[in-house]
């Protein structure tokens, strides 16, 4: 090999080692920096609070409430009678009743039994009728009639219970002849204040005819005229037959011949 021929060889390596270090020095400019991590802002001081803006703010009024309502105790009456819960009840009912009878009315109440149930249940004779109406664990039913003589058979207020029929049971007998009136008055009794107090859920009206015999208006006449009639009939009467008695007595027995 000539010494021309390893002179251009060293210029054409030279020349291409120059490409390649120009090459590699434009990348690394083009080449956008790291990303340098900023520094936490430093933290902002906060001025200490006078004295006399603590001690305002300490003295400041609470916060203004809604004063509580007062007591409703008509509301409450109302809420108590509102979680009743309803019953059947049957009774009996007689169209008239004989001056010198006693009628029997009997009163049934049930929760579990339907009131045709309760209707077939009452033993004592009258047109027989039903209702639905509130009812509570202690009941009153009442019978009431200024004409009448009326004597309770059971106790007017009962305890109530959900399984077996409450029964009430009244003798009844008329004091006057012609139209008369029964009522009979259901209530519940409620606690109220912590004292037990009556409210009247129902309250029936019932006319009845008090029939009287031919028989008992004479006795009934009689019963009640008699001073009348022995001042009309039996002093004038008693009267006439003495004098009558009297004129036999002193008459002739016959003549003498």
């Amino acid at each position: 090999m000539t010494t021309r021929t390893l002179v251009i060889s060293a210029l054409l390596v030279g020349v291409a080692l120059l490409i390649l270090f120009a090459f590699f020095g434009v990348l690394r400019t083009a080449a956008p920096p790291p990303p340098t991590k900023s520094a936490p802002p430093p933290p902002v001081a906060v001025a200490p609070r006078p004295p006399q803006q603590q001690q305002q703010q300490q003295q400041l009024p609470p916060p203004v409430t809604a004063a509580p309502q007062p007591n409703d105790p008509v509301g409450a009456v109302d809420r108590i009678l509102g979680k009743l819960e309803f019953g059947n009840i049957a009774f009996n009912a007689p169209h008239a009743i004989n001056l010198d009878d006693t009628a029997i009315i009997q009163l049934l109440l049930g929760l579990a039994t339907s009131i045709d149930e309760l209707k077939q249940m009452i033993e004592a004779a009258g047109e027989k009728e039903g209702a639905r109406i509130r009812v509570s664990d202690r009941m009153e039913a009442r019978l009431s009639g200024p004409n009448f003589a009326i004597t309770a058979v059971t106790p007017e207020v009962q305890a109530v219970t959900r399984t077996d029929a409450t029964e009430w049971k009244w003798e009844v007998k008329p004091r006057n002849e012609g139209r008369q009136h029964l009522h009979l008055t259901l209530s519940v009794l409620i606690n109220v204040d912590g004292a037990s107090t009556l409210r009247t859920i129902r309250t029936f009206d019932k006319q009845i005819e008090v029939e009287v015999t031919w028989g008992q208006h004479v006795s009934s006449l009689l019963k009640n005229s008699w001073q009348w009639l022995w001042a009309a009939i039996l002093v004038p009467l008693a009267g006439w037959l003495w004098r009558k008695k009297k004129g036999s007595k002193s008459s002739p027995s016959g003549s003498v011949s």
